[in-house]
């Protein structure tokens, strides 16, 4: 919905414009009256011209509004991932063994984990190897 708005909006904003553009250059002509003149730059000019511009602000807006929710469900999707690994690994998992499980970069899923620690739902101790593992806050 928000791709077909934008679409719109651009069609009515370059019609409004163009109008706009051949309506001014006339309406000095002296042949013409000014009344109809003005109604015409009005009703095919301005008023398509700002309703192309709404458009193309309104198509943006909910692109952005359905980048963001898109965005949180994959979160979120990561997190229920995360927690059930934690969940069936008691001993605890690392980022390579979380990043296994899901589709998301290892940077990612690191973060996360990071996050799920700072959150407080995923404690956090290193290894005598020296590697990071998190399990089920207790």
């Amino acid at each position: 919905m928000a791709v077909v708005a934008m679409i719109g909006g651009i069609i009515l904003t370059l019609i409004g414009a163009f109008y706009t553009i051949g309506l001014l250059l006339h309406l000095g002509a002296p042949q013409g009256r000014l009344v109809v003149d003005l109604l015409g730059l009005f009703g095919l000019g301005v008023l398509p011209l700002g309703l192309g511009l709404s458009s193309l602000w309104y198509g943006k807006r909910r692109l952005t509004q359905e980048k963001r929710a898109a965005q949180a469900h994959r979160d979120a999707a990561l997190e229920r991932a995360i927690l059930q690994a934690a969940r069936s690994h008691p001993q605890g998992v690392t980022v390579e063994e979380c990043a296994t499980h899901t589709s998301c970069s290892p940077q990612h899923v690191q973060a996360k984990l990071e996050q799920l620690y700072l959150d407080g739902k995923l404690d956090m101790e290193v290894t005598e190897q020296g590697r990071l593992v998190y399990r089920l806050k207790a």
